[in-house]
């Protein structure tokens, strides 16, 4: 058996398709997931390396201002995804 006859052919427009998807976005729903993107990704790193320095390093004070941080960036990503939830609900009444 060959593994890739499985695999479909490669799609040749498929660039195409995803600029004509991405450009049809309003500027505020792709501003809100690049927000969202670098909140999430912000507070898992804070969060995460806060808990290690903490816990491994002794370093409480920078660990656990770490942790907050990341934290309130996770909490602010999570407000962010329910606000934009709630506006797309309200336009579509």
């Amino acid at each position: 058996m060959d593994p890739f006859s499985v695999v479909a052919e490669e799609d040749d427009d498929a660039g195409e398709r995803l600029a004509d998807g991405v450009g049809s976005l309003s500027t505020g729903t792709f501003r809100a997931f690049v927000t969202a993107l670098l909140l999430a990704q912000g507070g898992l790193f804070a969060a995460s390396l806060g808990l290690l320095l903490a816990w491994f390093r002794g370093q409480v004070l920078l660990g656990g201002a770490l942790f907050l941080g990341g934290t309130a960036a996770l909490v602010a990503t999570v407000g962010i995804v329910h606000w934009h939830g709630q506006r797309d609900r309200a336009g579509e009444r």
